[in-house]
């Protein structure tokens, strides 16, 4: 789901709240890694006198009315995925979001069906760039590190996914800013340009 600007839009607004104003290209370099980290890092640059967890819960309330309001899969996304499962490619979510967002994008957009296991921030401990998330990921799926590839659009995930030991495809999400993908085996500008019988291979 294309959701990366809706998360930036509030937790600018929840900053805002507190008399920080935060450029989207300062909240990009935390694209990966869990709300929670990012404020606990953003509290002490800025001597914010509140907690994380607050700051979290806020932009919590603030991010499931814009993904209410506006919830659309990032243009191609579903059909690859459907593509993957008919030649029966086992998929897993990897996200620094809470499971509660995750599962509710799933419902939303009518995919949980496409996927066979998840794994969000509440299942982890280490954030991105720790690769723990997608060991987690490839053990849920059944598979070794070296049998998987990864899809991800952020710096942090990239090298996650590399300290790993797996494939990575880097996709330029024109919503994620000027993410540096360079680590990726493969950087791709659309979903229409990812080649099934190669990442197979």
């Amino acid at each position: 789901m294309e959701s990366e600007s809706a998360h930036v839009e509030a937790e600018k607004l929840v900053l805002s709240k507190y008399g920080i104003s935060i450029s989207s290209d300062e909240l990009h370099e935390y694209a990966g890694t869990t709300a929670k980290k990012m404020f606990s890092e953003l509290t002490k640059k800025y001597g914010l006198k509140v907690k994380a967890e607050k700051l979290l819960r806020e932009k919590e309330q603030i991010l499931f009315k814009f993904l209410e309001e506006d919830a659309e899969p990032t243009k191609g996304i579903v059909e690859l995925l459907v593509r993957l499962k008919e030649r029966d490619v086992k998929l897993c979510i990897g996200s620094s979001s809470p499971m509660k967002q995750v599962e509710y994008i799933l419902k939303k957009l009518n995919i949980a069906c496409l996927f066979d296991c998840a794994v969000g921030s509440d299942n982890i401990i280490h954030s991105k760039p720790d690769p723990e998330i997608f060991l987690k990921a490839a053990a849920g799926l059944g598979f070794k590190p070296q049998e998987c590839l990864v899809v991800e659009d952020a710096k942090l995930g990239v090298e996650a996914a590399k300290r790993a030991g797996m494939k990575c495809i880097g996709y330029k999400n024109p919503n994620s800013g000027h993410q540096d993908l360079s680590k990726a085996d493969l950087v791709i500008d659309s979903f229409s340009q990812f080649d099934i019988e190669k990442a197979l291979g």
